[in-house]
């Protein structure tokens, strides 16, 4: 009888770890969800993870490990292995192509997966980019003899098959610095797949219907903001800026007069993102240093400075999916997640900038329990992604899109023998391209940004 899998992902982010340990079922009614059998939530300090690349691996092992503990005693599992996230500036994504001569095939024969899955193992072991290690091969259209832009290429007679491929690269020694840090938790502790953040984000938020019709997921983390583009259920764009929520905090520290971390505080709980609504005569009172009387801060300068902000970032946003060329094609619009996509009334900003059907995306097909309830937020979206890419494929018409992260790899997740009783847990690069985009949006759609 097949038994129920157990995956674990590990998120580093440049503010936080955090880990979920869950459960698919092989079979059966419950085989489109999963459930959530722990999970944990642990602060790095400052620099240690710098535009999602490790900097400090002690400072970050330290902060693995704690998580994994906190993960294992909410759970009972006794974890080994786990799927963990890279991004940032430090990721690389070009455009290839590729093909092959089927050397069995003759006219008559039909391309098998084997075929295909050959095709995409013969990426990995393409040197892209010097110092940078291909992690991800994503086949958009393939190319069976003369027949172009084919989707689904098993089935098709053909002696050559080709493909156009997006190719996720990261700097090999950002690479080599995460597998230190995971040794450094622990040195038993094993990493079956490296995933791309945002595309473990998508695994969590976004659903068939939505990709297949059209998306584009903006994760807006701490130090930068990712764009992913999906059209037919295929990963059609990927970009990077190098802005996110530490932006808006510096603003509000810098416009405020302000430490960070009250500034942080503040974005939190009383920001918002569109000015024109907050009364004029609202103070914030805000305990800046020791010893010293609060300082009064209006609501309404706070709303100011985030709505700025945020309007830059809608627009870089904006300007690249209209580089892309999928703008027209993108029915479902956009799904925000990260961070600061909990500030109030942001999809509204999002919509008046783009003119495009906005939601903030959080985690889908969960079963319903108290755990459930506690990561149900964008705070866990990459860890829940980085397990549910432990359960099913990135892109289903190939075997993997993930190189694996260790040549071998036979360490298991398994429970531990229950020796008490369970107990309810608490729930707890852009160039000049980019303004070249940007003007033409400000020339095209003056009237719609000239009140933004």
């Amino acid at each position: 009888m097949a038994h129920d899998k157990i995956v674990v992902g590990v998120d580093i982010g440049s503010t936080k770890i955090t880990v979920v340990a869950a459960q698919g079922a092989a079979s059966g009614s419950r085989q489109n969800n999963i459930e959530i059998l722990g999970f944990s939530e642990v602060p790095v300090p400052k620099g240690a993870v710098v535009n999602g690349a490790v900097e400090n691996i002690k400072q970050v092992g330290s902060a693995v490990r704690e998580a994994l503990q906190e993960a294992s005693s909410r759970s009972d599992l006794d974890i080994a292995v786990v799927n963990v996230s890279f991004g940032g500036t430090q990721v690389k994504v070009s455009q290839h192509n590729d093909g092959v001569i089927r050397p069995s095939a003759s006219s008559g024969e039909e391309v098998t997966q084997r075929d295909v899955d050959q095709l995409v193992d013969d990426m990995y072991r393409a040197k892209i980019e010097p110092n940078y290690d291909v992690l991800h091969v994503l086949p958009m259209e393939f190319v069976v003899d003369n027949s172009m832009n084919v989707r689904e290429p098993v089935g098709r007679t053909g002696i050559k098959l080709g493909g156009n491929f997006l190719i996720i690269s990261a700097n090999s020694q950002s690479v080599l610095r995460t597998k230190k840090s995971l040794a450094d938790a622990d040195q038993n502790l094993k990493c079956d797949k490296m995933v791309f953040a945002p595309l473990a984000t998508s695994l969590a938020v976004l659903n068939e219907n939505e990709t297949k019709a059209g998306i584009a997921l903006v994760d807006i983390g701490d130090h930068t903001t990712d764009l992913v583009i999906y059209h037919d259920s295929i990963v059609r764009h990927i970009a990077t800026f190098p802005i996110g929520g530490r932006h808006i905090t510096n603003d509000l520290a810098t416009g405020c007069g302000i430490q960070v971390e009250n500034a942080e505080r503040l974005k939190q709980e009383y920001g918002v993102a569109i000015s024109a609504d907050v009364p004029l005569n609202i103070e914030i009172l805000v305990n800046f240093l020791a010893g010293r009387a609060p300082k009064q801060v209006l609501k309404k300068n706070v709303a100011l400075i985030i709505e700025e902000r945020l309007k830059e970032i809608a627009a870089m946003v904006y300007a690249e999916i209209i580089k892309s060329g999928y703008l027209d094609k993108l029915i479902g619009g956009l799904v925000l997640t990260g961070g600061s996509a909990n500030i109030d009334e942001i999809e509204k900003l999002f919509e008046k900038v783009t003119n495009m059907s906005v939601r903030v995306g959080y985690p889908e097909n969960l079963e319903r329990t108290a755990k459930a309830d506690a990561v149900s937020n964008s705070s866990y979206s990459t860890a829940i992604g980085l397990a549910w890419a432990g359960l099913r494929n990135i892109d289903p018409r190939v075997k993997s899109v993930c190189k694996p992260a260790t040549s071998s790899n036979t360490a298991t997740v398994v429970q531990r023998e229950k020796v008490k009783e369970v107990t309810k847990d608490e729930p707890g690069k852009k160039n000049g391209t980019f303004w070249d985009s940007f003007n033409s949006i400000i020339r095209k759609k003056d009237d719609g940004l000239s009140d933004y």
